[in-house]
């Protein structure tokens, strides 16, 4: 799965000032509302929130891919968040967070939620895709980066 075709310019967030998990998430939450023309903005942070409190979404190497199963939407949405200072995020190696990916699926699909968390496994295991991601300066230019590592690590 290509996840620059479920990114939008106004779902990535670059050089977020946030200094906390729950702020990260509400902001990120706040943009995928925005970019999606989303409504239940309270109940799927809630779901966002309840997914982190089960297990971190924190994967380590400074990157982290909360996500969750709500019906309040019909479609996968994913927003991206670029924090340069890092942020804690529990994750296993006790490493801060730089990059973040939220995706948002219907309660009642699985095969798409499960391929966008492969693709973005697949694609972020490159220390310097990620690295160039985080010190994009502009949402066309992490865009571009992105598909340059999707056109590099997965098929079609």
């Amino acid at each position: 799965m290509r996840l620059s075709e479920r990114l939008m310019d106004n779902g990535i967030i670059i050089n977020s000032a946030c200094k906390t998990k729950p702020e990260i998430l509400r902001e990120m939450v706040d943009v995928l509302i925005e970019a999606f023309s989303l409504k239940h903005r309270d109940e799927i942070l809630e779901a966002v929130l309840t997914r982190e409190k089960t297990k971190s979404t924190g994967i380590g190497c400074g990157l982290a891919v909360p996500h969750a199963k709500v019906d309040y939407v019909d479609r996968m949405c994913m927003v991206a968040a670029i924090v340069k200072d890092g942020i804690e995020f529990d994750t296993l190696d006790k490493e801060p967070v730089y990059l973040l990916m939220l995706i948002v699926s219907p309660s009642n699909t699985v095969g798409p939620h499960i391929k966008a968390l492969s693709s973005v496994a697949r694609i972020m295991a490159d220390a310097d895709v990620r690295n160039d991601l985080i010190r994009a300066k502009t949402p066309a230019e992490f865009l571009g980066l992105l598909r340059e590592a999707e056109d590099k690590y997965l098929t079609l």
